[in-house]
């Protein structure tokens, strides 16, 4: 079965918990930048909650910009810290979104600027391994990013970049401001990891009675025998009450047929 988590602060992991979440997603460099008490009350919050971050995203700051980067000494160092850390507390995926760090420059086409991107997400899949932490791409909608904006896309990079330790995220959101077809999902099969949702057109928690159709996102799922995991990555409608009809919603729907 699809296990559902809450994309959340670590002092948000009880509230997580309470919802019904099976765990929780994190954000990377918040992470990666505390200091060491402060890791040590994010650690002890989701200890209290009963609950691990099992993934995590928010993966690379802008700041270091990836292509044209001269000197990738310090985003070693950064990964590693972070890698650490994420598998203190849970961590098996970990999601590159990013969208400023890969972003391409200006008249740059996708085919060159994905050849100079190649390198970073290698060097990540392979930092990542190391600590069991699978690198999970996602691709963003057109809005947020111009490099790798759909799930045909990322499996393209995926492909390009051959390494094992890389794979797919799909996201139902950004599929869907994109106009993509949930069916694509279908063609990533042997390598999606991950899995985020949110409610197009407002990036709101999926509710009963929000008037969206999520039943093509899940068939595709329970076509490929997807049963990893799901997060919502969305803010409430009404109020934080929602959360928990929200996971009830996700959980019966991924438990259909």
């Amino acid at each position: 079965m699809i296990r559902i988590g809450f994309c959340c602060a670590p002092e948000d992991a009880a509230r997580a918990a309470a919802a019904g979440c099976d765990y929780v997603e994190l954000n990377f460099s918040s992470i990666a930048r505390l200091g060491e008490a402060a890791f040590a009350r994010a650690k002890t919050a989701l200890e209290q909650a009963g609950l691990y971050a099992e993934a995590m995203n928010s993966f690379i700051p802008a700041a270091f910009a990836l292509i044209g980067m001269q000197d990738d000494t310090a985003l070693k160092a950064y990964l590693k810290k972070g890698f650490a850390r994420a598998q203190a507390l849970g961590a098996t995926v970990v999601v590159f979104g990013s969208a400023g760090a890969r972003r391409l420059p200006r008249g740059m086409g996708k085919a060159e600027g994905w050849r100079a991107l190649a390198p970073y997400f290698r060097l990540a899949a392979a930092l990542g391994e190391a600590y069991g932490i699978v690198i999970a791409i996602e691709p963003l909608r057109y809005a947020e990013c111009n490099a790798v904006n759909t799930l045909r896309e990322g499996l393209a990079l995926v492909e390009l970049v051959g390494h094992p330790n890389l794979k797919l995220l799909a996201d139902m959101y950004h599929m869907g401001e994109n106009g993509e077809n949930f069916e694509d999902i279908t063609s990533a099969a042997d390598i999606l990891a991950h899995c985020h949702i949110g409610r197009p057109d407002g990036r709101t928690w999926p509710l009963p009675d929000d008037a969206y159709d999520y039943g093509p996102f899940f068939a595709a799922l329970k076509c490929i025998g997807y049963n990893r995991r799901l997060s919502i990555e969305a803010g409430p409608k009404n109020g934080p009450g929602d959360l928990a009809v929200s996971v009830t919603f996700l959980r019966n729907l991924s438990s259909k047929g």
